[in-house]
């Protein structure tokens, strides 16, 4: 009589979930020629931004009033991630929906957009409108204290490691819902007020 663990038991889509991002994650590794947890140049570190944004996409549920032919990933700044992504985006589908990225130039409004990326150099350019951004937009940067500006996941790094912090609050104001799956990989999660 085979026996499961209890953790496991039950847990089969958790687990599948996690072993197709770490999976993702590992291929936007080798692809570049590095192995996990190592970062060492810009170029690599761009692509490995990449690849955890298309990877957040695919754990983050949008509302039933988002676009659903096509899905856009907006950038202001951060145009190494943004050059990574749009390479393999046109290949690319979440379920039907096409996935486009667009840059933005600072000041122009993101409200055609279900994800934005702000490089934290332009973090200044949008932070007094991030806790007050159009519903349904995934917000992701790696400036510092991004979650407490009103975005929803803040990259980080630990070491050799990329690692994220999420906001439910902020998540939740914006009308997303996050996967467990996602919030049990988080290095962090900030739980609802």
């Amino acid at each position: 009589m085979r026996r499961e663990h209890p953790r496991v038991r039950g847990n089969s889509s958790f687990l599948s979930a996690a072993l197709r991002l770490a999976a993702c994650c590992a291929f936007v590794f080798m692809a570049n020629g590095i192995p996990p947890g190592v970062a060492r140049n810009a170029t690599r570190e761009n692509a490995l931004k990449a690849g955890y944004l298309f990877n957040f996409i695919k754990f983050v549920e949008w509302p039933q009033t988002a676009p659903t032919d096509a899905l856009t990933v907006c950038f202001l700044g951060g145009s190494g991630v943004y050059d990574e992504l749009a390479a393999v985006l046109p290949e690319k589908r979440l379920g039907d929906r096409r996935l486009m990225a667009r840059q933005l130039v600072p000041g122009e409004p993101f409200t055609n957009c279900q994800v934005l990326y702000v490089d934290a150099e332009q973090l200044h350019t949008v932070a007094a409108t991030l806790g007050a951004h159009a519903p349904a937009v995934l917000t992701v940067s790696e400036a510092g204290n991004f979650l407490h500006d009103g975005g929803i996941i803040e990259l980080f790094a630990e070491g050799n490691r990329l690692r994220f912090r999420i906001s439910l609050e902020n998540a939740r104001r914006a009308n997303l819902r996050i996967s467990s799956s996602l919030l049990q990989l988080a290095s962090s999660v900030e739980k609802e007020t």
